[in-house]
């Protein structure tokens, strides 16, 4: 350090001053993310040129010594600008204390001072810059008349409804209607996102219009910016993930937060695109809808409608709120005519309908076929023509009834079926399905995979296997063993699921339910290639997760094989796309539908092998290289096509 300082005195002297501090920044600086530092880093900037200096790579932790990087940070200025400055103005009394004991024999002046216009810009440009890099929502600092204690109040309130979770009981297909408060112009009504267990908070719109077509937009993934316009979110994400000048004011002012991972901020979506922060009488709304969200219990939800006190920074407020679709359900047309997909599990209501009514009318022989044609053409599966008779199938109508129906409801329906028959699987399914948590949702799959086994008794197994599907009362054991196993897959017990995919096999050796779509990848990263070889040639198809299954296994027996070659070009012939997209880092969306060949599949097939793929060292790099092998052989020969095409053009014109 003396050395730099010596070299510092033969520099010469400039007029203008210097202003600088040690900057906080919305990073982490540490390796705890559990307990996030604020990072900081030295800023410098020449008063009368603007020119800055800052080692923006350079961020410092509470450990390091701020006051000894901000003179090494000025001694690099300096010496960039090959001058001395007359004076550096700080704020900061130790860093002006720390500063004048190094540079008086350099002749600078060190002047501490309130008001530091030049280095008060440069900072606001850094944070701007930050935050456009991040590429995150606005700040929440930003909205018209909010104010730190607006946000604190804000931050409080978020942080006790994500500790309720009451997405535990409600997903993004209740919509719920504000009664009171009056609510701001632009969010008259809210969903509660996290029943995906990927998005958490609360989605908000106009009304329900916009609602349904913001969902219909959904199921295409077209979200355009008329969609879009008036909706408004409050989500939960990792500190680096929220905007920089947020995560500063969280880490500086100790702002409440739930979670490492749930540190909130909320958006409004506008016309052509535009993003703003909610203003301070928005912001102060939200408060109280998360404050009595997370006040709401269970019963009261089901009630319908309910109201809560709530304290927010305008003082007391009153919040009524109401689902209508709890109030008045909806048919199944008007689902469908909102939006919601219809659960083709629905349909099977009517071949209930249908067995029963040939239980009640004595038909016959060989006119069952007609009549049932006759009676039901055109019959929808939600006024059927007969009615339960035992508790068993009343149970079961209700279930029928809630794979009709969504959110909520479904909940309703599959609980009243439990109480009239405790051993009905579909309630537990459903139940399963809605869960708010990975825990619970693999409760009650192994519920209803235990009370389907009762209901059907072991004769029952030992006489029907290999045609399970076929016969009706088998489906709800059928779906609750599926969905047990994909619990325990995405619970890391891949050993268990594979157990419980290739009993399902065994069962219905046809697999309706596509269960060899998971085995096989799930074979495969496990690498058991006998056994995914085997399924292989058991369902021998034309699809590109078969294709590129058949490609990698052929590699892992073989190497860069010729017949790894062949496989990898039938798997190309296919579907060209799926190559790409295996080496993609960020999660491959996955299609409601798809074309054979098309990119949609494509991301289908990727998703499922992209595990296997990269389990296999080499693989990656040898699919890339072959294919860009083939593509240069399939130029070649079109080449080739072209040069013969001329020459015969040439030949026929000299005739």
């Amino acid at each position: 350090m003396d050395e730099r300082i010596e070299d510092l005195q033969r520099l010469p002297r400039n007029a203008a001053a210097c202003q600088g501090a040690v900057l906080p920044l919305a990073r982490f600086a540490g390796e705890d993310p559990a307990s996030p530092a604020q990072a900081r880093v030295p800023l410098w900037v020449h008063a009368e040129s603007g020119l800055v200096y800052t080692d923006a790579d350079a961020l410092l932790s509470a450990a390091h010594d701020p006051l000894g990087a901000a003179l090494e940070a000025l001694i690099g200025f300096v010496e960039t600008m090959q001058a001395r400055p007359q004076r550096v103005e700080v704020r900061d009394p130790e860093l002006a204390e720390y500063l004048r004991r190094y540079l008086p024999e350099t002749g600078i002046e060190v002047q501490l001072r309130d008001r530091l216009p030049a280095l008060d810009r440069a900072a606001k440009e850094l944070a701007e810059m930050a935050d456009a890099h991040a590429q995150g929502p606005p700040s929440l600092l930003g909205g018209r008349d909010v104010t730190i204690e607006r946000i604190r109040a804000f931050a409080d309130a978020a942080a006790d409804f994500y500790r309720a979770a009451p997405w535990q009981y409600l997903s993004d297909s209740d919509l719920i209607e504000v009664e009171s408060p009056k609510p701001p112009r632009l969010m008259g009504c809210f969903v509660v996102l996290g029943a995906g267990r990927s998005i958490y908070g609360l989605g908000l719109y106009p009304d329900r219009l916009s609602y349904e077509r913001f969902l219909r937009a959904g199921q295409d993934a077209d979200y355009d910016q008329a969609i879009t316009s008036g909706v408004s979110q409050v989500t939960f994400d990792h500190l680096e993930e929220i905007p920089a000048s947020d995560a500063a004011l969280w880490l500086q002012h100790r702002l409440p937060v739930a979670a490492d991972h749930a540190y909130p901020t909320a958006v409004k979506y506008g016309r052509n695109g535009q993003v703003s922060p909610p203003t301070e009488a928005e912001l102060t709304f939200l408060e109280a809808i998360l404050r009595a969200l997370a006040e709401t219990t269970e019963s009261e939800i089901d009630a319908g409608r309910w109201s809560k006190e709530v304290a927010t920074s305008d003082g007391p407020r009153t919040v009524t709120l109401r689902i209508p679709d709890l109030l008045d359900p909806p048919s199944p047309q008007e689902w469908i005519k909102r939006g919601f997909l219809p659960d083709r599990r629905a349909h099977e209501r009517l071949f209930a309908d249908m067995g029963r009514y040939l239980d009640e009318n004595s038909l016959p022989e060989g006119d069952e076929q007609a009549t049932i044609s006759r009676v039901f053409a055109g019959r929808s599966f939600d006024t059927p023509l007969t009615q339960p008779r035992t508790t068993a199938e009343q149970a079961q109508d209700l279930c029928f009834q809630a794979f009709g129906a969504h959110g909520r409801r479904r909940v309703q329906l599959a609980r009243r079926a439990l109480q009239i028959d405790p051993d009905c699987a579909d309630a537990h399914v459903i139940l399963a399905e809605q869960a708010g948590s990975a825990e619970d949702e693999l409760d009650h799959y192994r519920q209803a995979t235990e009370a389907a086994e009762r209901a059907l008794g072991p004769e029952f197994f030992a006489e029907n296997v290999g045609h399970f599907w076929g016969i009706s009362q088998t489906r709800p054991y059928m779906r609750a063993r599926f969905g047990l196993a994909d619990a325990l897959n995405a619970a890391g017990r891949e050993e268990e699921a594979i157990e419980l995919y290739r009993d399902l096999l065994r069962l219905n050796p046809n697999d309706n339910q596509g269960v060899r779509y998971t085995l096989l990848p799930g074979l495969m990263a496990l690498g058991r290639d006998e056994e995914a070889a085997a399924l292989l040639k058991q369902f021998d198809e034309e699809s590109a997760s078969w294709a590129y299954a058949r490609a990698l296994l052929a590699f892992r027996l073989g190497g860069r094989s010729d017949a790894a070659a062949r496989e990898l070009r039938a798997a190309t012939r296919i579907n060209e796309h799926v190559p790409e997209l295996l080496e993609c880092d960020e999660p491959i969306p996955q299609p409601p539908h798809y074309a054979i060949g098309s990119v949609e599949e494509a991301c289908i097939a990727a998703d499922q092998l992209q595990a296997a793929f990269h389990a296999t060292p080499g693989a990656l790099e040898w699919i890339a290289e072959e294919v860009a092998r083939q593509a240069r052989e399939r130029d070649k020969v079109r080449r080739e096509k072209r040069r013969k095409e001329r020459a015969r053009q040439k030949k026929r014109k000299g005739r």
